[in-house]
């Protein structure tokens, strides 16, 4: 079982929000359900991860919030809470009264509904069209003119009626039992807690741990696949400091005072701490050669150990103990925090073998390099809802598929935070067009703009791709054949939406962006860089070409960008300034 879907309506900074998270793959889930058939130990059916993009206070935290208060393994429910109605930034007279949430739990595949472990949930659930049964869980929350608030539990039937059942709040821990939400923070945040509260609890757990600890790694050494027990014992440090670095088990590892450790820590000479360095990378080295070993074909065995571990590491640190049957859902806030990109790689690797349905935020570019494009979803804020994009389960075809990866997800990853994709012929107009832009008064890395080449992957895939995720595109085309074809095939797409030709394409009123230039202002910078005098009879093809023969298109690019910015605002050509102002007017989500 993993959760599908999300629907939220009022809670906090989230008006509306419909979101489908990333489907698992179901031809990889026939073993385990071969394994629960014969009643063996199943740790993990899932392995999904759906990563959230979205600027700040877009919903992600709210998104966060609503999925760790409502399905955390807690021993009481939830009840909602005045400050969880949605109120519009500033007003805060105007928050609204009432609340709801559905989350849809789907089988993994049909007949899933049927192991002994979920025979509890058996009156919850909703046979449905495509063979597979659901689960439909709702809360709801109404404020009253005093401030008190009242909360209620439903399980939904396919036509989003409650289902008769005597009692709710008991299937509803059931529920959560199974397929409770472990929220992993940056361990920053949970510091801001007070450490004698929890003291007592962590050192009557430390040795526990350290013993289940020692347990795992002799089963890891004595696998035939097996690396030396010395890197073992590292990649498992490297593990342990990973789950540090976001649960704050500071006082586990190292013992006592966290004030009186770090004046440890800075008594230490430098010879020391370099023998630390050489260790801590010692031990990420080995860390990502087992991620490499628990890869291969036919390690399942490896991964159930290693989730038996991460199980172990949240009791240690104080958490609700998870039942044996659990499936958890982790909720990864922004790994990227505090780690260089190559240790995000690392600590990523290992998160990926976890046989566990993940939601993954991160501002890391480096991060969604190591993510395919099929399981990043961005959140943006439209008026009355945040709505959530995606490729979808249909995805692309897989020519699509390659040139999106290479194109953007390997060589360009930060340009899926953009809020408008600025599409241009070659390299020339991205050397220009961020500093004219910058003339005229718009920034485009503030406004959320990236100008990004298309002749390399070809112009369809990159707007389907960008119209599926949610993020505003124009294009840039030049006057020749070739921009003749370019601009039919946005026409193209135009036609089957609701848009204007003039918001999606500027075509250029001539050959190419050099003769546009050369006619508009900036002869002398051709002819300069061709050394071509300054009245000799010489048509503008051949000094075009003189110049580039001699420097390059990009070159002579940086020097017209260098020349206007003497020159002043009037310098930059009118077609350009009529599309840096409706570039932006799509970044800022068509509000001026």
């Amino acid at each position: 079982m993993y959760l599908e879907h999300i629907d939220i309506v009022g809670f906090r900074g989230i008006n509306r929000l419909s979101l489908t998270l990333t489907q698992p793959d179901r031809r990889g889930v026939a073993l385990d359900s071969l394994h629960e058939e014969r009643g063996q130990a199943n740790l993990g059916t899932i392995n999904t991860n759906t990563v959230l993009l979205g600027e700040n206070a877009w919903g992600k935290s709210s998104l966060l919030d609503a999925l760790t208060l409502l399905l955390s393994p807690e021993p009481e429910l939830y009840c909602f809470q005045e400050q969880d109605f949605h109120f519009p930034a500033g007003e805060q007279q105007e928050k609204q009264r009432y609340l709801h949430l559905v989350f849809t739990f789907c089988e993994n595949q049909p007949g899933n509904h049927m192991s002994p472990r979920f025979n509890p949930l058996s009156p919850l659930w909703v046979r449905c069209e495509d063979r597979l049964n659901r689960i439909y869980y709702r809360l709801e929350g109404e404020m009253d003119n005093d401030g008190s608030v009242a909360t209620w539990r439903s399980f939904l039937a396919a036509n989003g009626e409650p289902l008769a059942l005597s009692t709710i709040d008991p299937l509803a821990k059931v529920l959560i039992k199974l397929h409770p939400v472990l929220r992993l923070r940056d361990a920053r945040f949970v510091r801001r807690i007070r450490k004698e509260d929890l003291a007592p609890q962590l050192q009557q757990d430390a040795g526990k741990m350290a013993k289940q600890l020692d347990e795992l790694t002799r089963s890891l050494i004595h696998n035939p696949q097996a690396l030396t027990n010395a890197e073992l014992r590292q990649g498992l440090a490297a593990m342990q400091q990973l789950l540090e670095h976001y649960f704050g088990m500071n006082s586990i590892t190292q013992g006592g005072n966290s004030a009186v450790d770090e004046r440890n820590r800075s008594r230490q000479s430098w010879q020391q701490k370099r023998h630390g360095r050489a260790e801590s990378r010692q031990a990420w080295r080995s860390l990502n050669n087992i991620n490499q070993m628990i890869a291969e074909p036919n390690s399942r065995s490896m991964r159930v150990m290693l989730l038996a571990m991460f199980s172990t590491l949240l009791q240690a640190k104080g958490s609700v103990a998870l039942h044996p049957d659990a499936r958890p859902l982790l909720l990864i806030e922004d790994p990227e925090t505090r780690l260089h990109p190559i240790m995000l790689s690392v600590a990523w690797g290992l998160l990926e073998q976890l046989p566990l349905q993940r939601i993954t935020t991160t501002n890391s570019g480096d991060l969604l390099s190591l993510v395919p494009v099929e399981q990043i979803c961005r959140l943006v804020r439209e008026s009355g809802k945040v709505a959530a994009y995606s490729i979808g389960p249909q995805g692309m075809s897989s020519e699509d598929s390659r040139r999106i990866a290479f194109h953007i997800r390997y060589s360009r990853p930060s340009s899926l935070f953009a809020r408008c994709w600025l599409l241009v012929e070659g390299e020339t107009e991205v050397w220009l067009l961020n500093q004219l832009a910058r003339q005229c008064g718009y920034n485009f890395e503030s406004e959320g703009i990236k100008v990004i080449e298309f002749a390399q992957s070809g112009l369809k895939p990159l707007l389907r791709f960008a119209r599926q995720m949610g993020i505003e595109w124009h294009v840039l085309v030049d006057g020749d054949e070739a921009g003749r074809k370019y601009a039919a095939t946005v026409a193209s797409l135009v036609e089957n939406h609701d848009d204007i030709l003039r918001d999606r394409l500027t075509a250029l009123p001539a050959l190419d962006i050099e003769n546009y230039l050369y006619r508009n202002g900036f002869e002398d910078v051709y002819r300069r860089a061709a050394g071509t005098p300054e009245h000799a009879p010489i048509s503008a093809r051949h000094i075009i070409e003189k110049a580039v023969h001699r420097s390059s298109k990009p070159d002579l690019a940086i020097e017209v960008a260098m020349s206007a910015s003497g020159r002043g605002n009037s310098a930059v050509p009118s077609v350009l300034k009529q599309m840096f102002s409706r570039v932006a007017w799509l970044a800022r989500g068509r509000a001026d």
